[in-house]
């Protein structure tokens, strides 16, 4: 997708890809859970804006879920931030789910 035509395509998508897009655009508007969220982000994520999060977290606290955004900070994986966030994430998924289920 890093290429002029994959650029393209993700600027001005049809067909398929179009409706995929529309599904995870909806992942934040048009969910309301029921169970605790937390939203994950590493600054400087060279594959994830991380705009994307706090645009998450404003559409779902419209819904009424307040949902904390972390920040994993610089967290690089084999060179990537992006692999980083990923593992710092899960690491930091399971701690809280284990404090979750302490309470």
């Amino acid at each position: 997708m890093l290429t002029e035509h994959g650029r393209e395509l993700l600027a001005h998508p049809t067909g398929s890809l179009a409706a995929a897009l529309r599904i995870t655009d909806a992942v934040c508007t048009d969910w309301a859970p029921r169970a605790p969220v937390r939203l994950y982000m590493a600054t400087g994520d060279e594959q994830a804006a991380t705009a994307n999060t706090e645009h998450c977290q404003d559409a779902l606290l419209r819904n009424g879920v307040d949902a904390p955004a972390v920040d994993l900070g610089a967290v690089d994986y084999h060179g990537s931030r992006h692999l980083g966030s990923n593992v710092a994430a899960t690491s930091a998924i399971v701690r809280w789910f284990g404090e979750l289920r302490q309470r």
